[in-house]
């Protein structure tokens, strides 16, 4: 594929949401624009939502790993319950 399709593939694959955000928000990524952080406002929420996706991610999939820790236990008690009412 040549870079002027992924650049419209890129573009292509993108859609514009409307947010609003407290005035504190808005200066917090003014100021890492200004820092020399990121370019625009689009890029710092971008980063944004795609740190908070991978965080909530990875804890819905640690919970997920607790609550199949839990249900083996349960089943691993439920096969010895009978031996221990003897």
């Amino acid at each position: 594929m040549t870079p002027e399709k992924r650049d419209v593939r890129r573009k292509m694959d993108k859609q514009r949401i409307t947010i609003r955000l407290p005035q504190h928000n808005i200066h917090s990524i003014d100021l890492f624009i200004r820092a020399g952080e990121f370019a625009t406002r689009s890029e710092v929420i971008r980063h944004a939502v795609n740190e908070f996706i991978k965080n909530y991610s990875n804890s819905i999939i640690e919970k997920a790993e607790k609550i199949k820790k839990v249900q083996e236990l349960e089943l691993a008690i439920e096969s010895i319950e009978p031996y221990m009412k003897k």
